[in-house]
């Protein structure tokens, strides 16, 4: 969807800065399509994880993705995947303003707190099990409940150009296992911060977690396929050409 919008803007595709990158997922997808790739995060470690798997036209670089390193007019996409809801928006935005060509395109995406998983007929109950675990990580933070309760409405707002659109009905079915399902858990920033503030009672959180699915499944179909549907938001926007 991202490259789709960006193709309506024309090439040729320089420069995209991946703000929030973690581990560098996001970056890595990126690489493909344009010729210099820079991934921003503020945390070293996860940039170290990202540094140890990327190409040759990727570099990340340790900075807030309110303040970036980066000259005024010189980036062609700004990408934040799962990421935005943590920042300090307003100076996000007024600093998307500045690094972004005329014609720069803003991308900013994320799965909801809407997740459904299917399995015989244990499908609410095992869909109820994931949602409130991940309800009960996002309780530490009140401004990403409300980002994510507004299906980034809030995040849309902000954005301060005209030519902008918000797409909240993207749905992505894939096969997952419980521990699948943990590893999503455990890849969400929200239980990385929870885990450097109580590694113990993270860690045991995780496995009541796991319990849960066992006792709701059994352990014949513990290790079992399952189906998962995730919902996704994802906000673009283009900054304006200005005309002499």
């Amino acid at each position: 969807m991202i490259f789709f919008f960006l193709l309506q803007m024309g090439k040729p595709f320089k420069l995209a800065v991946d703000v929030g990158c973690g581990t560098g997922n996001s970056s890595r997808k990126l690489a493909a399509h344009f010729q210099e790739v820079i991934g921003a995060d503020t945390s070293e470690s996860q940039l170290n994880v990202a540094r140890s798997c990327t190409s040759e036209n990727i570099t990340c670089i340790l900075s807030p993705s309110e303040s970036l390193p980066l000259e005024d007019n010189s980036v062609d996409l700004l990408n934040a995947s799962l990421a935005v809801h943590w920042f300090d928006v307003e100076r996000f935005m007024q600093e998307a303003a500045r690094v972004l060509k005329p014609g720069g395109c803003l991308a900013l995406s994320s799965w909801l707190l809407k997740t459904e998983i299917y399995y015989k007929d244990h499908s609410e109950t095992l869909t109820n099990i994931f949602n409130e675990a991940v309800r009960h990580i996002s309780k530490y933070s009140v401004k990403i409940l409300e980002h994510m309760k507004s299906e980034y409405e809030t995040i849309f707002e902000a954005v301060p150009f005209s030519d902008k659109e918000r797409i909240n009905d993207i749905l992505e079915i894939y096969p997952v296992t419980v521990t699948n399902l943990l590893g999503l858990i455990q890849a969400l920033y929200l239980y990385q911060e929870f885990l450097e503030e109580d590694r113990k009672e993270a860690l045991m959180f995780l496995q009541n977690v796991e319990k849960r699915f066992l006792d709701a499944l059994g352990e014949n179909d513990f290790h079992a396929t399952m189906e998962v549907h995730l919902k996704h938001v994802c906000v673009l926007a283009c900054k304006p050409i200005l005309h002499a």
